[in-house]
């Protein structure tokens, strides 16, 4: 939009007014007018033009880009918001489409968007991160609640940030975390269960059921995982739903197309101005926005008066001595580093709840795999809800390895990335993939479109199928027969390159929390199909096109959120894993 400066267009229209009034003949129609009226016409003929050819002339019959192949006549117009997060429109024609990597379409206001539909492409755009940026529009939607974090910073900031706050997230790190995933993986399936067997003595009998929104105890139970992980500090949010950062964090990211909106407004008018509209947005913001980072700077005061400043800066592992050494080697303020702090609690436990919902969800879809799950877990998992068994602990090692949870986790992730599409925009003119593209154009990474690309994941890309990340494996001396096999976990996927594979994106962009995310998901996700049975509330769902996704939040979440009727089942059993 900065075709559009307003300033070039008033000196533009100045320039021409003077001339026309001090040098013209006088009997020019439009010299008979007084200077201002002469300019308003100027300015208003020059912004007529502009609108026609930078909305209409050059992005539909003057621009490069126009030889790119195209979605169908009429799919996108010219009001068209499917370049939102789900992006609705794309997922219907892409398919169709034939291209080498490349689709051009126009989004709101004819602007110019162009898909990068090709792992070459996005390994392009991985590995030249310095080249590419994340668009103006992303900043402004994000930047208010999240700060300039590690999400949101470029280039040597980005690389700097990283540094700092890897090891956190390292995988022995996040073994060591485990006894905090499965605290609190017990207290929220024991919470669920107790709900479960009321609804049963209030049911007069009847089966033992109860709906519930599965979004709802995710995010609750991880962002008490977050916090108590990260920071050593528990919320309470899974005992207390009214707890004050859960009830901060649900209605700042409650999903809505007004966020869109609101920062398509700042890409025209100050953002000072926009965040004052009275609108329920900006009064959300207002209220929710000052808790948690109010929240966060009380507890880097309270960490940096307990400790000493060597133990913070040579000792610390957790992520609050690191924001004080990322204070220290990069001269940050208090400000700088609680935008760390809320970019991990915010886009930590919001992608993982997603993706745990998407995992239930896909267990209604398909009931085999609760009962595969079930036995697989039961087997290697202890029971949450044994009292009994509170100091017991799932083996990491295990857990990693366990065939079957892993190949559905990572199938569901496949499936329903938490991010399902990414945005980019070059910092000057280049090429990518052969491709030219021109500065400041807006780049879309369809990742959910990429992973069901048959040539990214084979001919059954279209279709949810967890067998693809299993293989068999030779039993090894010692463990049974000889020539027996046992099915082992693929963590490929039959994928044709690293750079199809974009759950969690790759490269210096990739996401720092990686592992910490599947080991939170496979503890929960263990512990809820091993003691709970999941149906849809509304059958209508077990049509996936009938599922809604948000279009104005970060994740690609169910619209109305996940209704599901939960049943507990009876027993732990210790009976060795079954083949899928």
């Amino acid at each position: 939009m900065a075709k559009f400066s307003f300033l070039s267009n008033v000196a533009m229209a100045a320039a021409g007014a003077y001339a026309l009034t001090r040098y013209s003949p006088g009997h020019a129609p439009i010299v008979n007018l007084n200077p201002y009226s002469t300019f308003s016409i100027i300015y208003s003929l020059i912004l007529a033009w502009k609108i026609v050819y930078h909305m209409f002339l050059y992005p539909k019959w003057l621009s490069p880009l126009n030889k790119l192949p195209k979605p169908p006549a009429g799919a996108l117009g010219i009001m068209d918001s499917s370049g939102s997060v789900s992006a609705p429109g794309r997922e219907r024609w892409k398919p169709c489409v034939p291209h080498q990597g490349f689709l051009y379409y126009l989004h709101i206001f004819n602007s110019q968007r162009v898909i990068v539909a090709s792992p070459s492409a996005v390994q392009e755009l991985c590995v030249r991160a310095d080249d590419f940026t994340k668009p103006r529009l992303i900043r402004l939607l994000a930047e208010r609640f999240l700060g300039l974090g590690l999400v949101l910073a470029e280039t040597e900031q980005h690389r700097a940030q990283r540094r700092v706050f890897l090891p956190i997230f390292a995988p022995r790190h996040v073994r060591e975390m485990y006894p905090i995933f499965w605290a609190k993986t017990r207290e929220v399936t024991q919470k669920l269960a107790g709900i479960v067997e009321s609804a049963a003595v209030q049911g007069s009998g009847k089966e033992r059921m109860a709906v519930m929104e599965v979004g709802h105890w995710s995010s609750r139970a991880a962002l008490d995982i977050v916090t108590m992980a990260t920071l050593g500090k528990d919320f309470g949010s899974v005992e207390n739903e009214n707890s004050l950062l859960a009830k901060s964090y649900r209605n700042a990211l409650e999903p809505t197309r007004g966020h869109l909106v609101q920062a398509m407004f700042k890409l025209f008018f100050p953002s000072s101005i926009v965040d004052n509209i009275p609108n329920r947005w900006n009064r959300a913001l207002a209220e929710y926005v000052p808790i948690f980072r109010g929240t966060c700077r009380d507890l880097l005061i309270e960490k940096r008066n307990a400790a000493s400043d060597e133990t913070i800066k040579t000792k610390g592992k957790d992520l609050l001595s690191l924001c004080f050494q990322y204070e220290e080697s990069a001269r940050a303020n208090e400000e700088e580093l609680i935008d760390q702090l809320t970019t991990f609690l915010a886009a930590g436990h919001e992608t993982i709840s997603v993706g745990i919902t998407w995992a239930v969800y896909m267990l209604c879809l398909h009931p085999e795999w609760q009962t595969l799950l079930r036995e697989e877990t039961r087997a290697h998992f202890p029971d949450p809800t044994d009292g009994a068994g509170a100091a017991a602990v799932p083996d990491p090692f295990v857990v990693e390895t366990l065939p079957l949870l892993q190949a559905f986790i990572h199938e569901v992730l496949r499936w329903y990335p938490p991010i399902p599409e990414t945005m980019r925009e070059p910092l000057r003119d280049t090429v990518v993939d052969g491709q030219f593209l021109p500065k400041g154009l807006m780049l879309v990474v369809p990742i959910k479109g990429i992973m069901r690309q048959e040539t990214c994941f084979g001919p059954d890309a279209a279709v949810f199928n967890p067998r693809r990340w299993l293989t068999e494996k030779p039993v090894e001396e010692g463990e049974g027969a000889g020539g027996a096999t046992k099915l082992a976990f693929n963590s490929t996927g039959g994928a044709t390159s690293k750079y199809a594979n974009l759950s969690f994106m790759q490269g210096v962009r990739s996401c720092i929390a990686m592992n910490f995310a599947k080991a939170e998901m496979a503890c929960i996700i263990a512990a809820w199909v091993g003691r709970f049975k999941f149906e849809l509330e509304d059958p209508s769902l077990m049509d996936e096109k009938n599922m809604r996704i948000s279009n104005g939040s970060f994740s690609g979440r169910p619209a109305n959120g996940l209704n599901v009727k939960w049943g507990v089942v009876d027993g732990w059993g210790t009976k060795t894993a079954t083949k899928a």
